[in-house]
């Protein structure tokens, strides 16, 4: 005969295991309260069209051949290089001229190839809101033996999209009246690996900041509340960052890859929907059938989400035909998924931040 007393004991040690695994599970999954998570309705349909209309007019930023965004990201940008510098020119002078606040995080690490200097690039658009949404990529491209290796799905045109989406929207962010939540702009540098990926050799930039925000405020921050004798680490005032990757190929979808974002990519996939219904967009991008979390891709967003920062990872998968391919060039982009996606993204930030459009 069983001993109850025995019995009693182990009954009450699975219910305090089941007790932690649900708290655990809802740490992973509560880990912040998003200010607009239905943001799918927020803009009617008058106010889509005329986001639409704007970004038609505005599409030649991002012409393949001669958009004063991409073409000039569409070059060899390995670090230290003139696309490189040329790259960070660009990016600063952009944002700048746009009123954001302009942050460098430079620093030394050591890599397979030595010490070698990077820069992260943070813009912020009102750095004494409480609150940010981070938009994100990286803006180097990986050395690849025999040639000159581009990156245009890798990263130039995330990068020209995040400048696309604060020139097109500048007018109404500078009439937004929630003076709660900012736009941030994160570029982050050494995403690539030197030689083979490892935990020490890829995201140098994204291990880097994500360090020093846990602990510390963005300068930017620092500056804009100067009468502060406290300043709070600049990771408590993220929200929700989107890191963009891999964007403009053909064959470009993407994926709920992280569960406590998968709201997120639910409310994007439904606004891309009313803008394919409105024949805005050619067509549909966000794959909703593969389940939340069922691929996991090592990317920049890693040091973050360490850190319980929720992360939408809008990374194509899988991943386009030139991935790390010399061949990843001009050639390998389609002007209409760059179109695309360049509304998709403009429509999500106009309605996360509920501008008046």
């Amino acid at each position: 005969m069983m001993n109850l007393n025995w019995l009693s004991l182990q009954l009450l040690a699975l219910t305090l295991w089941a007790v932690v695994a649900q708290a655990t599970l809802q740490d992973k999954l509560t880990v912040r309260a998003f200010s607009n998570p239905h943001f799918a309705d927020v803009l009617n349909d008058n106010q889509l069209e005329r986001l639409a209309s704007t970004a038609h007019k505005e599409s030649s930023w991002l012409d393949i051949k001669k958009g004063e965004l991409l073409s000039p990201v569409l070059v060899p940008r390995q670090i230290g290089s003139p696309g490189y510098r040329a790259t960070q020119d660009l990016i600063v002078t952009t944002l700048g001229q746009l009123g954001y606040a302009i942050s460098w995080d430079n620093f030394t690490t050591p890599t397979p190839m030595g010490d070698v200097k990077m820069s992260n690039i943070i813009a912020t658009k009102n750095p004494s809101a409480a609150k940010r949404l981070v938009l994100a990529a990286h803006y180097e491209s990986k050395i690849v033996p025999g040639g000159d290796f581009i990156g245009a799905t890798d990263s130039a045109v995330p990068v020209a999209m995040i400048l696309d989406i604060a020139k097109g929207l500048a007018g109404l962010i500078e009439k937004q009246t929630d003076s709660d939540i900012s736009l941030q702009m994160v570029f982050f540098d050494g995403e690539e690996a030197f030689e083979q990926w490892t935990s020490t050799d890829s995201i140098y930039g994204a291990r880097h900041l994500a360090e020093f925000w846990e602990h510390n405020p963005d300068p930017a921050t620092v500056a804009a509340l100067s009468g502060a004798t406290e300043h709070r680490p600049e990771l408590e005032r993220v929200e929700l960052m989107v890191l963009m990757d891999l964007i403009g190929a053909p064959d470009n979808m993407f994926a709920a890859l992280q569960i406590p974002t998968a709201d997120i990519f639910t409310q994007l996939s439904k606004l891309e929907k009313r803008l394919q219904s409105a024949e805005y967009i050619d067509r549909l991008y966000m794959n909703t059938a593969m389940p939340p979390g069922a691929a996991g891709v090592e990317d920049d967003h890693l040091p973050f989400i360490e850190r319980n920062i929720p992360v939408l990872h809008l990374i194509s998968v899988p991943f386009p035909k030139v991935w790390h391919k010399l061949s990843d060039n001009a050639e390998a982009l389609d002007a209409t998924v760059i179109a695309d996606m360049s509304l998709i993204m403009r429509s999500f930030v106009a309605s996360y931040l509920r501008l008046h459009v």
